[in-house]
């Protein structure tokens, strides 16, 4: 493969790795978003109420938080190829199994599996970005994989809805589920890391290897991941603190539409399963083009020596304060105006998603632990985010209405931007960084 090829990412080889992401997470996401769809055909056949929907919605974050680190540091140590094949196994057997369930116990269950499974998916994702990728195409590299949680509501809330209708809720649970499975013989047959992959060119696998990282503190950790070291000194950091906290905002944010958007639509706007479907399905397209436009700009706007310092904060924390346009939900009456709002406001909070993430492995010294500390922030966010359909499903039990619930969505990611601005400006590093590291690091300004 010519050199001239290799450095594009649209013209290389390495693209196929952000496509098997895209398409990992597109399946986890359809695998969660099958609930949300199925929500209200499954509330009429058990007759639960909108407070017991809201713990199933969040069931599978418990022990999806729960398994965040130890996979992310069993990522680490074995590589990416073993972890997500095993994982993949278990969440799509999980996820088919939940169309067998006949109580509430047996739900919780199912959800609880399929947790335990998806945990892997954004650890490894942070991890074979920072192997794979140029340190200037981590921002397009990571918006082609969250694409895929962005894409898998447009593709789901219509399909779903389209087979709870004519096959029944059960059914479209066996069907999607099965999904996972294709992507494992494909993963299994192609992928291997850049230093052994035996379909890339010399000349890609040099690039990759050159430019993949621009801290100036040598990547030095190797085998065992040791969280009885490594977690007390993350934690101490403030710039830790900064990404966990922004993305735990905006995890909140996201999982609000993730779990009670179409029930939304149908209950307070009045619309058919199907139609809500359909109209809840192009905020998320509009979403996916938004995101990889934005994520591309703020890669093409950074230098070498910006993104070191941490300069893709700044482009973050703009982009946060436009996502309290949500709060506008509560006051637009027609369809239109409803779309436009809903389109705005997960287009801003899904690229600041994926931007949050890719601050994180900007700011990380050591690339060993990438998949470690993407983690951490992966628990932060969810532990935010598994109280999103829980709160809001006493708030609609309690006033009947969603209201308060945008209200809430507003404000956290006012409080995200002011976060990030005042605490991820520093460079993230290990336990290692004493022994290898004499320069001294420049902060962000």
């Amino acid at each position: 493969m010519p050199n001239t090829v290799s450095k594009s990412i649209l013209g290389s080889k390495r693209i196929w790795i952000a496509i098997f992401l895209f398409f990992n997470l597109l399946i986890n996401y359809i695998d969660r978003v099958n609930l949300s769809v199925a929500a209200p055909a499954i509330m009429k056949h058990f007759h639960w109420d909108a407070a017991q929907m809201g713990w199933i919605f969040a069931a599978y974050l418990w022990t999806y938080t729960l398994c965040l680190i130890p996979t992310g540091a069993l990522a680490d140590r074995f590589g990416a190829r073993n972890v997500s094949a095993i994982a993949i196994s278990l969440w799509s057997a999980a996820a088919m199994v939940t169309g067998a369930v006949t109580n509430f116990s047996n739900m919780i269950l199912a959800r609880l599996g399929l947790g335990i499974g998806e945990a892997t998916t954004f650890p490894v994702a942070g991890k074979l970005i920072r192997q794979w990728f140029p340190a200037t195409e981590r921002g397009i590299a990571g918006a082609i994989f969250h694409c895929g949680g962005h894409a898998a509501p447009a593709l789901a809330l219509p399909v779903v809805a389209w087979l709870v209708i004519n096959c029944g809720w059960r059914l479209s649970f066996v069907i999607l589920g099965g999904l996972g499975f294709i992507w494992l013989l494909f993963w299994l047959l192609f992928y291997q890391p850049p230093e052994e992959c035996r379909w890339l060119s010399e000349e890609e696998r040099h690039l990759i290897l050159t430019t993949r990282d621009v801290s100036l503190v040598p990547t030095a950790s190797t085998g065992k991941i040791d969280l009885r070291k490594v977690l007390p000194v993350l934690l101490r950091q403030r710039s830790m603190w900064g990404v966990m906290l922004t993305q735990g905002c905006s995890t909140y944010f996201n999982y609000v539409f993730l779990t009670w958007l179409p029930t939304y639509l149908v209950q307070a706007r009045g619309m058919h399963l199907v139609k809500a479907g359909f109209v809840g399905a192009i905020p998320y397209l509009v979403a996916v083009v938004a995101v990889l436009g934005l994520s591309r700009l703020s890669d093409r706007l950074l230098t070498p020596e910006g993104i070191r310092l941490g300069k893709r904060r700044n482009f973050l924390i703009g982009l946060l304060l436009c996502c309290t346009v949500v709060m506008a939900t509560n006051f637009v009456q027609s369809q239109p105006g409803l779309i436009v709002v809903l389109s705005l406001a997960m287009s801003f909070n899904l690229t600041c998603l994926t931007l949050n993430l890719i601050l994180t492995n900007d700011l990380l010294e050591d690339a060993n632990l990438a998949g470690t500390v993407l983690a951490v922030v992966a628990v932060s966010s969810n532990v935010f985010g598994l109280f999103a359909p829980i709160v809001t499903g006493y708030i609609v039990k309690a006033t009947g209405s969603f209201a308060a619930g945008f209200y809430i969505q507003g404000f956290l990611v006012i409080a995200a931007a002011a976060i990030s601005f005042t605490f991820a400006r520093k460079p993230i590093h290990g336990p290692i960084r004493s022994e290898v590291a004499p320069a001294p690091l420049v902060a962000s300004h």
